[in-house]
């Protein structure tokens, strides 16, 4: 079976390294005066980078400031992304380098690679109020589903639980699922911290997508908005979730488990 390489970059920012591609999802590699930790200076994650997926619009997600070094070093690299950000990106990219996409969409990445797009539950703002962002040019928060010939990977972006991902994951045979679990709460979203599920949620729909592997993301960067990563394995514990769970390294590759 061909191998899948997964190297978790912080964040939600991860590198799929199959033999016929390079993916980037969510890929946040900038300074900022919040980050907790200073970005990766590895040029080799913004070289031979054949696709960039980004899930929404907060920076920690599409790093707009990282694109035109991105385009430099992969100057073929081609940008899927919620229909409505496009404009975003359309004086640093070549327009027939996007794709603007909405739930329930696929799109072939060449060499059997696929990627269902599913929908999200998110806030661009705290006072927004959770929703699947929904405008007149489509939703602005997407999950994605990216099928290779090892199997299917699910990164959710941010999002909490809701009766329509559930089913829109449920629908998928999706092996390993990246999701976040740095939750909720009143007083994070007062001080405009938009929050997602958390880790015993997160567990739950990796169970209910049929997932083998849940690799929590989203716990670490930000001062304020951070969680032991070991609560997703005591939520699994709890649960009885028949299940691994890895709380992985940054940086450091490892080859993704097939379906047993």
């Amino acid at each position: 079976m061909t191998e899948t390489r997964l190297t978790w970059l912080g964040q939600a920012s991860f590198l799929i390294e199959l033999p016929t591609a390079r993916i980037l999802l969510d890929p946040f590699l900038s300074d900022h005066p919040a980050r907790l930790y200073p970005p990766p200076q590895d040029e080799s994650l913004t070289t031979g980078i054949d696709w960039l997926l980004a899930t929404h619009e907060h920076l920690d997600h599409l790093d707009l400031d990282l694109l035109p070094v991105l385009v430099e070093r992969s100057p073929t690299v081609r940008l899927v992304l919620p229909a409505p950000l496009v404009p975003l990106l359309e004086e640093i990219v070549a327009p027939d380098r996007i794709r603007g996409v909405g739930p329930g969409d696929s799109v072939g990445l060449g060499d059997g690679i696929v990627v269902d797009v599913v929908p999200a539950f998110h806030a661009v703002e705290a006072s927004d109020g959770y929703s699947g962002g929904s405008t007149g040019d489509g939703a602005r928060f997407v999950g994605y589903v990216i099928r290779t010939p090892s199997g299917a990977i699910y990164h959710s972006g941010d999002s909490i639980v809701t009766d329509e991902l559930l089913a829109a994951v449920q629908a998928k045979e999706i092996d390993v699922a990246l999701l976040p679990i740095n939750g909720r709460d009143y007083f994070r979203e007062s001080e405009g911290l938009v929050g997602n599920m958390d880790a015993r949620e997160a567990v739950r729909v990796a169970v209910a997508a049929g997932a083998h592997t849940l690799v929590p993301m989203h716990w670490d960067l930000f001062r304020g908005n951070t969680v032991p990563p070991g609560s997703a394995v005591d939520a699994a514990v709890a649960l009885g979730a028949q299940l691994h769970v890895l709380t992985v390294a940054r940086m450091l590759p490892f080859s993704l488990p097939s379906r047993p």
